[in-house]
């Protein structure tokens, strides 16, 4: 820990405190990360990108490390690959569990929840341990994040409720969908309550973070509880505009990418829900924003998974408005997407780019005319859904199955209404 006696007393105490747990394997690490400067959002990502070798160096799953003063602890996590930022509950180079000098009760079962929550699951040994450990260790922490102490400063209480939202939002994640929909109502409520505390020299984009990890959960929710899927998303729209607002791209690139892509990308399910072509159109500049980060060149995958997004977008769009232009735009995005996705290095998001592109060509076809299109859209819904079998993966598989069949049959109907010219003269 930075900070700490020549003694080392601060971190041994962190240290004990985890190794406690039989559930962690701990080891300690005699090597410091300074940090000159923990209020510049850059300079902790960079060092967080320095501490991930580390991490790989010890095949660890996690590092838990930070700072020590009068004021108390202020411990950072980072695994062994940079964090997706477009995910819920995501514990991020900006992430802090702050905690006081003397660890009671309630902040030792917050140092044991938050690694826990923290941790990238591996395999499914992994995942399984943490359906069964995540959902008891956060108990405790209910009474704490339902009144954080008043003794503690307002970033304390900040860090408490946003940290037992992010452990609560995990829990969502992992148990059955039957249960999820109280995790994330106490996750929505804990970030509520974190936003809250800001205070008016707090810099605009920790509430711009505060309002993407519950734009994050909100959208993960409506996957989950699908009987109110428009709810959580328009709230989610809501959130996700308000971190917009509040994230540059200057100050914070990645996470501002996030926040476009998954803008993007939630009023695209929006509008497949409500019909409403003007969600498409913000939806296309977002994604195309994020493009500012994400380039080609430097994050080929990343790329072209928003490339994909923007195709299906234009899909949707060019279908609404009849209009072939923009399907012959979502056509040639997917193009560009399959010279980054190969069938051989990343078979699933292949087949997947083609399934939009054979639709893509179905519906220009529709709106074009001609039959080139379709000739073409059978072709491709028939190599998706042969990559699918494949793989095992039956639903996208029954999609393009289903879709192959609505090619197959527009194309004998078309046989059958064909006109034959007797040669009369």
């Amino acid at each position: 820990m930075n900070g700490d006696n020549p003694d080392g007393a601060a971190s041994q105490q962190i240290f004990k405190a985890l190794d406690l747990r039989q559930t962690l394997k701990v080891k300690p690490l005699p090597r410091p990360f300074l940090l000159e400067n923990p209020q510049d959002p850059a300079q902790v990502a960079a060092l967080v990108t320095n501490s991930r070798h580390a991490v790989a160096e010890e095949n660890a799953d996690l590092l838990v490390w930070g700072d020590v003063s009068k004021d108390g602890y202020v411990l950072r996590f980072a695994g062994a690959t940079p964090p997706d930022e477009e995910k819920p509950a995501v514990f991020g180079p900006q992430f802090r569990l702050e905690l006081p000098l003397n660890l009671g009760e309630p902040q030792l079962h917050m140092l044991y929840a938050a690694p826990l929550a923290a941790v990238d699951p591996g395999n499914e040994m992994q995942r399984a341990a943490l359906r069964r450990l995540l959902p008891p260790a956060i108990d405790p922490l209910e009474a704490l994040a339902a009144k954080p102490p008043v003794a503690l400063s307002m970033g304390q209480q900040r860090a408490v409720l946003l940290t037992f939202a992010h452990v609560a939002t995990t829990c969502a994640l992992l148990v059955p969908p039957s249960q999820a929909d109280a995790w994330f109502e106490k996750a929505a409520n804990a970030y509520l309550g974190a936003e809250k505390r800001l205070g008016r020299t707090d810099p605009p984009h920790e509430a711009g973070l505060i309002h993407k990890h519950l734009a994050a959960a909100l959208t993960a929710r409506a996957e989950r509880v699908k009987d109110k899927a428009q709810t959580y998303l328009e709230l989610a729209v809501k959130h996700w505009r308000a971190a917009a607002e509040n994230l540059t791209r200057a100050t914070l690139p990645l996470e501002w990418a996030a926040t476009q892509t998954r803008l993007g990308v939630t009023l695209h399910r929006l509008d497949l829900i409500t019909g409403d072509s003007e969600l498409l159109r913000e939806a296309l500049g977002c994604l195309q924003a994020a493009l500012q980060v994400h380039s080609r060149t430097e994050a080929p995958g990343r790329w072209a998974d928003i490339m994909n997004s923007i195709a299906q977008v234009l899909e949707v769009y060019g279908d609404q408005m009849k209009n072939p232009d923009v399907l012959q735009r979502a056509v040639d995005a997917c193009n560009l997407v399959l010279e980054v996705r190969t069938r051989d290095r990343t078979p699933l998001a292949w087949a997947a780019t083609l399934n939009t592109l054979g639709s893509a060509l179905f519906l220009l076809d529709r709106h074009g005319g001609g039959t080139t299109h379709l000739i073409e859209a059978e072709r491709v819904f028939e190599d998706a859904a042969e990559v699918f079998r494949a793989h095992g993966a039956k639903g996208p598989a029954q999609v393009a199955a289903r879709n192959l069949a609505h090619v197959r049959k527009l194309a004998e109907e078309r046989k059958g209404r064909a006109v034959i010219d007797p040669g009369w003269r």
